[in-house]
């Protein structure tokens, strides 16, 4: 199969990462390419975080941290004594 870069292919490039098995197989699979994974990953260092009451604000969206989530899962089990 041949990879091809998501985001090269919406910009308009070829956009060609490589081939995975297999080999034989001609269609196309997604990835990502170097560059436009280092443009991710600075995206993702840049995204800001609030706390709002044990939550986090994250581009309008509110989502709970998983941590917080499952020590209130573990609380919960504890107290229906599971």
């Amino acid at each position: 199969m041949t990879v091809v870069c998501s985001w090269c292919r919406h910009e308009g490039l070829a956009g060609v990462v490589g081939e995975k098995a297999p080999f034989e197989d001609r269609r196309e699979t997604h990835g990502i390419c170097p560059s436009h994974r280092i443009q991710v990953r600075a995206g993702w260092t840049e995204t800001r975080f609030d706390r709002i009451n044990g939550a986090q604000e994250v581009g309008g969206y509110v989502a709970r941290s998983a941590a917080h989530l499952l020590g209130g899962l573990r609380n919960l089990s504890r107290k229906a004594g599971l």
